[in-house]
């Protein structure tokens, strides 16, 4: 029986010795679950930035289906236009649904049904502007950028203004001078058709023509987002932007392309699968975009800065702010934009 006993235990304490991890083997343990997570963990994230882009590209099909439908019931005309849905605001507040002459996004959004906070005082476009920035059908699930105060009705720090429009194809076009809110007389490197107005059966092949985009307007390496709400803001507002092929955009800055320490391109080319290193190549930063179709596509920011997307058919650009990479791919001298 002794022996039987001792052998228990010798199995016993055998048994107890092989349950019990070695150091070695656990740091081998520990070591094992560190690679497979610095695998998996760029792969998830990856992931999850493609859904949020895919979420987005969902809204602006939405965004798209609107463009459309104003169309239709005004006449022709572009939603967005100072002289199309912002020109009943002519005093110093805006009232209705729009907060400024370029908000796109509140007569959309009374289009759509949305209940507004309306009113001509400052508090009801506070309100009306908070509503709309952070409303679902505007608000990429990619931007968590804040957009602080700098002008027009102080709205606090919220979400930036998710998507932007190109104003050059919001102008009416005079033959002389304007105003850079509703009229524009062709003396920047734009040069629009000869009286142009923002009507959709103007515009040329719709299917190419960028109506809004992932935007990050007003930012640029050196300045954070933030947003003018002045009733009368001139040259877009906060709503709208010139395009990524120049160096006067402040909602699509490229200058992260060549220098710097920050890449301001993050806040509007917010799709990549993971985030691109300052002065990445072109192309390295990805956003969504919604043409006047109604189709969306994700593009990358070189593709992006294509001139013949962001201005009307029949229009013409000169080289003077493009970005190099701009000329090299899409032309020198005076570009004719076409359909």
């Amino acid at each position: 029986m002794d022996i039987v006993r001792n052998n228990r235990q010798s199995d016993s304490g055998t048994l107890a010795r092989r349950q019990a991890f070695t150091l070695i083997e656990l740091l081998v343990v520990i070591s094992i679950i560190s690679v497979l997570l610095s695998i998996l963990l760029p792969v998830l994230s990856g992931a999850r930035r493609t859904a949020k882009a895919v979420s987005c590209q969902a809204k602006m099909k939405e965004i798209g289906t609107g463009v459309q439908f104003y169309a239709t019931d005004n006449d022709d005309w572009i939603i967005g236009s100072p002289a199309g849905s912002g020109a009943y605001i002519v005093g110093s507040f805006a009232s209705g649904a729009a907060t400024q002459r370029w908000d796109w996004m509140g007569p959309m959004a009374k289009m759509m049904g949305y209940p507004l906070p309306e009113g001509n005082g400052t508090s009801e476009t506070i309100k009306r502007f908070n509503e709309i920035r952070g409303m679902p059908l505007f608000l990429c699930s990619a931007n968590d950028f804040l957009a602080t105060w700098y002008a027009g009705p102080n709205a606090g720090t919220g979400p930036m203004v998710s998507y932007n429009t190109s104003r050059y194809m919001l102008f009416e076009h005079v033959a002389s001078g304007g105003d850079g809110i509703s009229t524009y007389g062709n003396f920047h490197e734009e040069q629009l058709p000869t009286g142009w107005s923002p009507r959709l059966t103007r515009m040329g092949d719709v299917s190419k023509k960028v109506f809004a985009a992932d935007g990050a307007r007003y930012s640029t390496t050196s300045i954070k987002p933030d947003y003018d709400l002045t009733a009368q803001a001139a040259w877009g507002g906060t709503f709208a932007d010139v395009a990524p092929y120049s160096t006067f955009s402040r909602s699509w800055d490229r200058a992260g392309l060549s220098g710097g320490s920050f890449d301001a391109r993050i806040y509007a080319f917010r799709h990549s699968t993971s985030v691109p290193p300052p002065k990445a190549p072109g192309n390295a930063f990805k956003a969504n975009f919604i043409f006047m179709d109604g189709h969306s596509e994700k593009l990358g920011d070189l593709e992006a800065a294509n001139p013949h997307m962001w201005l009307p058919a029949g229009s013409k650009l000169t080289q003077g702010s493009l970005y190099p990479d701009v000329r090299q791919r899409y032309g020198t001298g005076t570009i004719e934009i076409g359909s």
